[in-house]
Formats: structure tokens, sequence, C-alpha cells
């Protein structure tokens, strides 16, 4: 993450922290500060600190959009045909930024940092205006692409969400400032101690000869790395949003609790699998599905999901091996077990397996494409 940079996470933490004061005086004075002209002031004041092709980038791409908003609320006809090319409009900087994967290489004078998750919010707009019928507020959305807690690593925030919390935004107290130094110090201690931590033994494990237990201690290993990892973004990007006032959405509910891959979706990287679930899967069925039918919208999901992640082949791999178990268990009726009315036994069994298989899937975010196949092997060498 970005600002987890010294400099770049301390004048976050001062930003949203003197946002809170702000809130916290106006409340105590009954006075009506403008904190939601004030703070995408300052939000692009750090992103010019940063790098001026970044900041210029991400005005011109705000304008942009919201033009495209306005001509798609306004639109009587061919408002689906508006839709589907506006949002491939608006997801155009990130598909290029991914070709470098292909060895194809755009020379432009932008920065484009933050792009994949700024691009879901985008989408998330036009499908509220395309569902809805409802205009955004400019304000609103300004502050919605531009709040720097969730900027480049999420959690991903809904519309709506971020438009009502702006509008009720959590008192700043010393409650508030507990609890999110708490969580700032969490998120920083998973992040810069455990990760690190783990990244020893994990490096380790790789140079000893493989066989079935060092490949499954490199893939448990693995698994910890990125939970650890992306969890730890996330308590800092809560900690921060709540310092400004912001509620961020929790993105991870204890995962390893999940007896199947498609309950396990519902709580690795919650915002993320919940918004491809709204605005892909949901919105393809439309109707009631049959298993079949479920499964290979399902599959699909998550090839979708590994592009995201780039234009790699491995990715591209990870997304059909995610897919073939969705499939199978839409079809093979797996999807979900009460804990309430299943032996015990099993149901630890399925949790187990269950975070195994995803185990797998991240061993091609932590470790070299040659090794991924040879760890995988190594589970079958006694």
């Amino acid at each position: 993450m970005w600002f987890l940079e010294i400099d770049q996470l301390l004048i976050i933490t001062a930003l949203v922290l003197f946002i809170g004061i702000l809130r916290a005086i106006g409340e105590k004075l009954k006075v009506n500060i403008p904190i939601n002209f004030i703070l995408p002031v300052i939000q692009l004041g750090i992103l010019f600190f940063i790098s001026r092709r970044l900041a210029i980038f991400y005005i011109l791409y705000i304008f942009i959009t919201y033009i495209l908003a306005i001509i798609l609320f306004k639109a009587t006809k061919f408002r689906e045909i508006l839709f589907l090319i506006f949002c491939l409009l608006a997801s155009s900087p990130f598909i290029i930024s991914r070709f470098v994967n292909l060895g194809i290489i755009f020379n432009t004078s932008f920065i484009i940092i933050g792009i994949a998750y700024v691009i879901f919010k985008v989408i998330d707009i036009y499908y509220h205006i395309y569902y809805s019928g409802d205009l955004i507020n400019l304000l609103v959305y300004i502050n919605y692409i531009l709040f720097l807690p969730v900027f480049t690593s999420g959690p991903i925030h809904r519309y709506r969400e971020f438009e009502k919390t702006l509008r009720n935004p959590i008192l700043f107290n010393i409650n508030t400032l507990s609890n999110g130094i708490q969580r700032l110090i969490r998120g920083l201690f998973k992040k810069l101690v455990v990760v690190e931590v783990l990244l020893i033994f994990f490096n380790h494990l790789q140079t000893i000869k493989l066989s079935w237990y060092i490949s499954l201690s490199i893939i448990t290993l693995s698994y910890m790395v990125l939970y650890f990892d992306l969890s730890g973004y996330s308590d800092i990007a809560i900690a921060l949003g709540s310092f400004a006032g912001i509620m961020v959405p929790e993105n991870f509910k204890k995962p390893w609790s999940a007896p199947s891959m498609t309950q396990f979706w519902r709580n690795w990287h919650v915002t993320l699998s919940d918004f491809i679930r709204e605005h892909i899967y949901i919105v393809v069925a439309k109707k009631r599905l049959n298993k079949i039918q479920a499964g290979i919208i399902g599959f699909f999901t998550m090839i979708i999901m590994s592009l995201w992640h780039g234009f790699n082949i491995l990715y591209i791999f990870a997304g059909i091996y995610l897919g073939i178990i969705l499939f199978l268990e839409n079809t093979f009726s797996l999807t979900s077990l009460n804990k309430k009315t299943t032996n015990k036994f099993y149901y630890t069994f399925r949790c187990l397996l269950t975070n195994l298989l995803f185990g797998i899937n991240t061993l091609v975010f932590t470790l070299p494409k040659d090794k991924v196949l040879a760890v995988i092997q190594g589970l079958f060498k006694i």
C-alpha cells in the first residue's frame, strides 16, 4: 500500500485527524463547517504532493466520468447500451495499465495509482444511476472517488453507503480516537511485524526439499501472509476512515470458518466479492437459476476476478481453478452448510478443506511462477 511509506502515512493520518477535529468543533459550537468542501481540496493537495501527474489524472478522470454520469442520467434512448459503454470507458485506464503483463507498454503523461479500486466506485455510480434513476451529487462524487484511506487497497465503498456516512458522519470523540488508534496499531502490527516474521519462515521453507508436509507448510504460510497483509491494510483504512468520520466497511470476517468456497467468498475480501456478486452475478442472473446455470455464472465470475488481479496466465489458471470449485459446489448442492445441524467433525473437515483449497490459490500471489507448480506437486511426495 503506497501510503505505508511513513511520510505519506503521517500526512494522511494528519488529514483525517484534522477533519475529525473540525467535525468535533462544528458539533460543539453548533457551526456548519463545510467539511465536504475542505476534504477533497486537501486530498487533491496530498495527491499533488505525491505526484503532480497523479493528481492531474484524477482531476480529468473525475470530470470525464461525472459528465458520462450526467449523460446516462438524462438519456431516454439507448440507456442500456450507454450504460455498458460508459462502464467500459471508465474501466479503460485500468485495462490499459494491465497490458504491461502482456508486454504492451503505453507511453502516457499520467500516473494512475489506485485505479483498480476507483473503477469499482465509478461502475457502482453508473449502476446506481441506471437502476435508481437518481442523479448523484457532484461534491459527494468527488469525495467518494478521492477518499484516500481506501484509495489503493480498499475496502470498496458503495456509493449509497458512502453518501449515507458522509451525511451522518461518525462523531469524533475520545472513544472514536481510542478505538481508531487500537485498530491502526493492530493493522500496522499485522503488516509490519506479523507478515515479516511469517515471511522469514516462508522463505526458509522454499529452500528445503519438497515433500507433502513441506508443501503443506508453504501453502499454510502463504495463506497466512496474504491474510495478515490484506487484513492489516483494511484495519488501517478502517481506523483512518473513523478519524475522518467515515465508516469504512469490514473486509474480512473469519474466512477460516467457511465450510464451502461459496461461503468463503462472503468472508474473504468481503467488499470485493460482494461487489462482484451484486454487479455481475445477480445482474446476469436476474431470475432464479438452476444449479448448472448458477455454477456457470460462478465459474466466469472467478475468471473476471482473476483478470482484475492482472492479465497473467497464472492468474487466469487460478480463476479457472476457483471457478471449477464453485461450479462443482453449485452442481452438487455443496454451497452451504449449517453449523448447528451438521456433525462437528464433518463441519471442521469442510472448513479445513475449503481453506486448503484457497491456500493453494494464494501461491500465485506469494511465489514466483516457476515455484507454484513445484509446491503443488510436492503435496503428492511422501
